[in-house]
Order: C-alpha cells, then structure tokens, then sequence
C-alpha cells in the first residue's frame, strides 16, 4: 500500500491530457466564496474551490480560551480582552468541490502600494501576496476574484478571498448558525475536523464570511487541532484587523488585457493555424476519428490542441514553442536510461530514480534521433479493469523550437513512428 501511495502521488497528468478532462467542465456562472485559482499551463483556467493547507506551527506561547455557551457545536476565539470576539460554529458536512471556468481569465500580482488598499489595516503587521484575477471578453476586464496569501509575524499563513458579490460557503452547517458583530460587521464563522490520520492526529480549519458593502470575504486558517487556540486568535485578529481597516479600494487596480484566445476548431482549421498546424499528423491511424481542437493563448501559454478518439482509445497532440522549463527533458537517444521505460517495471514510483523521474515521464527527443526503436522504448500496457487493451505511449519531439506532445493510446509504435516521419515536411 505504501507503494502504491507514493506511485500515485508522483502522478502528473500532461498538458494535453489535463486539457481534456477540464474542456469538459461546465461554463458555469462564478458563485461566491469565490475560488482560490491556479494557474496551470493548460488550455483552460479551472478554480479549485477548496484547498486546505496543514502547517506546523510553532509554539509560542499560550492563548487562552474564554467559556463558550453550554452549545458543545460552539467555541469562541480569544481571551477576555479579546478586541474581536468571534463564535466559531462546529460545521460537520464538507461539500465536494466543484470547478468554474472563468471566460476570458487572466491575472496581475498586486504591487505593494495595491496592498495597502486593498487591504488597509492588514499590511503593517502581516506579510501579503495577491493576485488579482479578471474575466475578460476581448475588450473590457471585470474583476471576478482577488486571491491572498497571507503570513503572520509567528508563521501562521492564511488565505483571503475577496470578490463582489455574496459568499457561498464550501460548508455546511447541521443547525442555523450563530454570527458575530465585529465593530458592526456581521461575521459568520465555523470550523471544520478531518478525521484523525494513522497516529490519532487531526487538523482543524477555521473559516468566516462578510460583507464590507458590495464585497464579499472568505478566511480561511488550517493546521493541527493542537494548535488550535493559536489558529482562532490569529484568524479572529486578521478579520478584526480586515473590517476595522474598511471596505478594499478596487478602483487602485489598472488591468492591462493581454493577448488572449480561446476557440474552437475544426481540424482543417487547426491545420491552417499559421504558427503550428503544419506540426499536426498528415493522416491517421486507421479507425481514429476528429473529436475536437483548442487555439489556445493566455499569460503563460500559447499552443494548439487536437485530439482523435477511436473507441477507448486516443491521440492526443499538443503543439507550443519551447520553453526554458522543458529544455531539462531533452535528451538523447543514446541515452536510454532517460526514456526505455523496459528498464522500469510499474510501479515506476519504486523503480525510477528520484532524480530522473521528471525525464523519464516526459522526455523530448530531437526530431532527427527519433527511430522506431525510441518509440517502442516508450509503449507499455497496463491491464485496467472496464478498459479496452492497446499500447500507450507518452513523449515529446522537438523541431528547431517548437515542442510537439504526444499521449496515444490504441495506436503501435509503428504507426506512431509514421506520423512523426511525416511532420514539417
């Protein structure tokens, strides 16, 4: 079991293949709490709306909690001096979290002067770092979330969200719960279990949600139920801190709209793409069919998607300019202990090396190494219940600067081969 669960922990999806699964998440309005975002080189930008960190705390001195009410589903934060007393309502139902496509996504990193505005009050006695993510269709922005991570002078991080609009909590309350007023402030607090891992131990997430006039914020402070007298007092001072401060000034942010594409394509439209269609397969195999195709441009990508399908099998071809990141990946033909994988039995998380592990799921060969041999090197098969048996294969092939990716299965190596014989020419 222990193998298995480090095998499947080093698990990274490709590109192409991450874009598959979220082309298929629904266009769905944003709902507030606004999501914490992610930005993956992908070909859309898909809002995790939880993400629950654990931290080690230090022990730097001791908080006393004051009585709460006779209610055993409720605590209060801080002592009795306590400037910001809160009600912590026990939420005992997580919902599952649910993705959110954001039309037109991209993002800044708020300056310093930014900060101050956004959030006056917190910056002389926190550490913050912010994104501020906007919904773009073509000609205007409009601001759907901003996005902070903030660390307090002991170590304790927290993450803040702010959005217009209303809160929509990731979870749930048994009975109606309880709210505080901060300084006028309805706040409504709670905090979430885990259930206890392999040594009796759990974690413990403090949450709130309020409204400063027509913004929304979400707080949200996890770590081990241990140190959870220091969790609620750092979290009750920062909405204290949040509210005494006021209402963000948005009007600081300047967005500048960059170059930015979403569209669907069909594949004689995919072909005519000026920068990378002629990197995309003359013919296929037979019995694959067109299934759909991405012209995708944003901050940090710029690449074409296209896919074929045959059955429970598929090609998957991603075409981009190579960047620094990848350069680390090429590698020669020659050098066989980079990419056969003959020579690692799965569970690969055991028989790859550590150090080699990134090349070998990915390697990039030059286009003028690559033999039938070197394709061969890279199919497998793996017997998975309720699926169909074909050969898989992943790698990637470099011409002059440009980076064409490959994730197949149900094609031989043979076929492959051919396909790539064929390319740039």
């Amino acid at each position: 079991m222990k193998a298995y669960k480090e095998y499947m922990n080093n698990i990274e999806v490709s590109k192409t293949l991450h874009q598959r699964l979220i082309s298929c998440a629904g266009k769905a309005q944003p709902q507030h709490r606004p999501p914490r975002i992610r930005r993956y080189a992908t070909a859309l930008a898909c809002l995790a709306l939880v993400l629950v960190s654990v931290f080690t705390l230090p022990r730097l001195m001791e908080h006393p909690i004051a009585p709460g009410p006779n209610d055993p589903g409720v605590s209060q934060s801080g002592d009795t001096l306590s400037k910001y007393p809160l009600i912590f309502n026990q939420s005992r139902a997580h919902l599952a979290a649910s993705n959110i496509a954001i039309p037109g996504h991209f993002w800044q990193e708020l300056t310093a002067g930014e900060l101050d505005a956004v959030f006056p009050g917190l910056t002389n006695t926190r550490t913050i770092s912010a994104t501020a993510n906007f919904s773009s269709d073509g000609h205007e922005a409009t601001l759907f979330n901003i996005d902070a991570r903030v660390t307090s002078p002991s170590g304790l991080e927290t993450t803040i969200q702010l959005a217009p609009g209303n809160v929509q909590l990731d979870y749930v309350f048994d009975v109606e719960a309880k709210t505080s007023d901060i300084l006028g402030t309805e706040v409504t607090a709670g905090y979430f279990e885990t259930r206890p891992n392999s040594r009796g131990l759990r974690n413990i997430i403090y949450f709130a949600s309020f409204k400063l006039s027509d913004l929304a914020y979400y707080v949200e402070l996890g770590g081990p139920e241990t140190e959870k007298e220091y969790l609620k007092q750092e979290i009750s001072e920062q909405i204290g801190l949040l509210i005494e401060g006021g209402k963000a000034d948005l009007t600081v942010l300047h967005p500048v709209l960059p170059e930015l594409r979403e569209e669907r394509l069909t594949l004689e439209e995919a072909r005519a793409d000026a920068d990378f269609g002629v990197y995309l397969p003359a013919a296929l195999p037979e019995g694959f069919a067109f299934e759909d195709a991405l012209r995708h441009i944003n901050q940090i990508e710029d690449a074409l998607f296209v896919h074929w399908t045959k059955g429970m099998g598929y090609i998957d071809w991603r075409v981009s300019l190579l960047e620094d990141k990848d350069k680390g990946r090429i590698t020669s033909v020659a050098h066989k202990q980079n990419y056969d994988l003959s020579l690692y039995p799965i569970p690969r998380a055991d028989s790859i090396p550590k150090e080699l592990r990134e090349i070998v799921d990915s390697p990039i060969f030059l286009r003028d190494e690559v033999t039938l041999d070197t394709v061969r090197a890279r199919a497998y098969e793996v017997a998975d219940a309720g699926d169909e048996p074909g050969q898989r294969m992943g790698f990637s092939v470099l011409y002059g600067d440009v980076l064409v990716e490959i994730g197949v299965k149900g094609a031989s190596p043979e076929a492959v081969f051919e396909i790539l014989q064929g390319i740039g020419k």
